[in-house]
């Protein structure tokens, strides 16, 4: 009997086996292993909002008629904690994809959370191809603890969702920290130049006025307060030794510029804003050393005088200086008539 038996059950295995691995297998059948696929969100720390996440899913060369896309969450990822279970909180986007991923034909809202896995609707995908959307809304809550064994599956589906077309297993894992911080520290700088150091006059004349050729200060600085630059002399006036002569400066310190007049003897020193760098502070010239002519400019004093300042950072303001001289027809020959100019600045940090 026990023979008959194991001759019987044999037999029966002999004539249904074969249906019954074709019962068996219908879906796996048909899926197939997709292409190169990814999903990239925004954060990938752990107990973080993951923002809008990149799906991107390669098909394989089979073919099948897609009408939709699931996405399943590793286990580690809870419902209501992690991810919602309401379907039209995952909105789906194709703007701004990465070169070389076409658009997700017909990708829509997602009609269905079950469990684990959210199901968006697509239209027919192409063979072998490269495609991705971003899942963007509020379905994706905060991502779990930090883990490196968290895998979710993508894979398409057909229109009675019976059947599974390609499918693709990834790595998504979760990290304690996703960020760099980033620190610098920037210095104070001021930098205060001269184009020179010395004004010639040459030979003074009392028909007309006599200027330099200009020196340039160039200040560059990141103060937000802005810049201030100041002169004194030495004499308040151009002196000669052996003459035991001064051509005196003219008028006094009273904010307005004074116009020198041949014939008569003066001293002046004129500001010129020569540039007012952009991006940057406004630069104001004292109204005491803002000549506007070529025989005006402001008294001098043997105290520091405000010449000239500016509200903000400088990259780059041009001032020229220019002393002015005239003469009368009585000022004592001399061949070392000087003065000496001292110019300061600071910024104001």
């Amino acid at each position: 009997m026990l023979k008959r038996t194991i001759g019987l059950v044999l037999v029966a295995l002999l004539v249904f086996a074969p249906w019954l691995v074709t019962y068996a297998q219908p879906s796996l059948a048909q899926a197939a292993e997709a292409g190169d696929s990814y999903i990239r969100c925004d954060r990938m720390m752990a107990a973080t909002d993951p923002g809008d996440c990149l799906v991107v899913f390669t098909t394989s060369s089979t073919n099948f008629t897609e009408a939709y896309i699931k996405v399943t969450l590793d286990s580690e990822w809870v419902s209501a904690t992690n991810f919602s279970t309401t379907a039209s909180n995952y909105t789906v986007s194709t703007s701004n994809l990465p070169g070389g991923v076409t658009a997700m034909p017909g990708v829509a809202t997602a009609d269905q959370v079950s469990g684990n896995t959210i199901r968006f609707p697509v239209t027919a995908l192409a063979n072998s191809t490269t495609y991705g959307f971003y899942i963007t809304g509020t379905g994706l809550i905060t991502n779990p603890s930090a883990s490196t064994t968290i895998l979710h599956t993508l894979f398409t589906r057909d229109a009675g969702d019976a059947t599974t077309g390609d499918t693709k297993s990834l790595a998504v894992p979760v990290i304690s920290n996703d960020q760099i911080a980033v620190t610098a520290s920037v210095a104070p700088t001021f930098t205060f130049v001269f184009s020179n150091n010395a004004q010639s006059l040459g030979t003074l004349s009392s028909s007309s006025v006599i200027s330099g050729s200009g020196t340039t200060l160039t200040i560059t600085t990141n103060a937000p307060g802005g810049w201030n630059a100041w002169v004194s002399s030495a004499n308040a006036a151009m002196t000669s030794a052996n003459a035991a002569h001064s051509i005196a400066t003219a008028g006094t310190v009273n904010g307005s510029p004074n116009t020198l007049s041949t014939g008569s003897e003066g001293y002046v020193l004129d500001v010129d804003l020569t540039t007012d760098a952009g991006s940057g502070g406004t630069v104001t010239l004292a109204g005491e050393y803002n000549g506007g002519s070529t025989s005006a400019g402001g008294t001098l004093s043997t105290s520091l005088q405000s010449i000239a300042t500016s509200d903000g950072t400088a990259n780059g303001d041009v001032l020229t200086l220019i002393p002015r001289v005239t003469i009368s027809g009585s000022t004592p020959a001399g061949g070392d008539y000087t003065d000496t100019l001292t110019v300061v600045g600071a910024g104001i940090f």
